[in-house]
């Protein structure tokens, strides 16, 4: 079941349903006599009929609004899953926490349980995917061409995502990068009406760690550009891991060339984010992250307050580590949410 409360809605389900020293028990509001509401837990006054604030109140703790941001800053990781385990114990399981700033003003989303627009798909007879060995001058890489891609029009154009695997893919087998992030969801059934490419890492290399694929990448780009029929208005980055962290490089190496970026369980090195101010960037994080750990996150957010960044979005999931990706590539909204920016609409609402 899908429920998607806005924070206002649920602190006030909190008020009706959990009051702290109480277990999943709530307090209902008097609508009897001053006696039927005493017997039912509830003082009140023999002048008003209304609750006295001195006598039989428990303190209601807002735990909901101690998840909403703060001065740019989201909670700790640790007091996420503390609060998160809080929340469960005195309503429902919260599997999302859903944050998003524009133009510097913050809203929080929270949803309970999975979403019903998840879709079942049918993994097709052949593989939409195509390994592409030898071709490019800087990487091998997995080509996806959508339906009705025609290489001889070259009148159409289509939007193109690219996507940087994570740690464990690096290496001269194009088949190590096929069963994660976008390449998994196309091998599953799911479709797009884009280009996909994704390059391998050279065996020895890493994307991150060194500038000398960034140095490749800036290249490899505008080469792919030159060979398939892409929409230069609508190009995007996205990638896991070690693929998040080069999402970030390759954006700010070259800040107006995308329209989006999305960034699962990346960390960044740089952060000169006045050259991408404009540009959306949705991240995704787990709060129980071991291996890129979630307080790099607030690390960022205040740097993207602070140079008036014009639309970012966090997706917290506090009971993962850091394993978030096919939950995350799974989900078709983030798709669409990509592929729904440009630059022109970016330039257009230029900050």
């Amino acid at each position: 079941m899908k429920l998607r409360i806005f924070a206002a809605f649920l602190v006030l389900t909190l008020l009706l349903t959990a009051c702290s020293g109480q277990g999943t028990g709530g307090t209902e509001a008097a609508t009897g006599s001053p006696e039927e509401s005493a017997a039912a837990g509830t003082a009140q006054t023999e002048t008003t009929g209304q609750p006295d604030p001195t006598e039989g109140e428990d303190e209601i703790v807002d735990l909901f609004g101690s998840l909403f941001p703060a001065e740019g800053n989201i909670p700790r990781a640790k007091d996420i899953v503390e609060t998160v385990q809080e929340l469960a114990d005195n309503t429902t399981r919260i599997s999302e926490l859903n944050y998003t700033w524009i133009r510097g003003r913050a809203s929080m989303e929270v949803l309970a349980g999975t979403y019903d627009a998840y879709q079942t798909y049918e993994a097709p007879a052949e593989s939409p995917l195509q390994l592409v060995y030898d071709e490019s001058e800087f990487y091998n890489y997995v080509l996806y061409l959508p339906e009705g891609y025609d290489p001889a029009d070259t009148q159409t154009k289509w939007p193109v995502i690219y996507f940087f695997h994570g740690i464990g893919e690096i290496g001269n087998d194009l088949n190590k990068l096929l069963p994660y992030g976008v390449l998994r969801y196309l091998n599953n059934g799911g479709k797009l009406d884009a280009i996909v490419i994704a390059p391998q890492c050279p065996e020895g290399s890493h994307w991150a760690d060194t500038d000398d694929e960034e140095v490749k990448l800036v290249q490899f780009v505008p080469e792919m550009t030159a060979k398939y029929n892409i929409d230069t208005d609508r190009m995007y980055l996205t990638g896991l891991s070690m693929g998040g962290r080069c999402t970030w490089k390759v954006a700010l190496a070259m800040p107006d060339t995308f329209a989006a970026i999305a960034v699962v369980c990346g960390r960044t090195n740089t952060y000169e984010f006045e050259t991408i101010q404009d540009m959306p960037i949705w991240m995704f994080h787990g709060a129980q992250d071991g291996t890129v750990s979630f307080n790099n996150i607030n690390k960022i957010l205040p740097v993207l307050d602070e140079v008036d960044h014009r639309y970012y979005k966090l997706t917290v999931y506090p009971t993962m580590g850091h394993e978030i990706w096919n939950t995350v590539y799974d989900r078709q909204d983030v798709y669409n949410w990509l592929l729904s920016q440009s630059l022109s609409n970016n330039q257009e609402n230029a900050s």
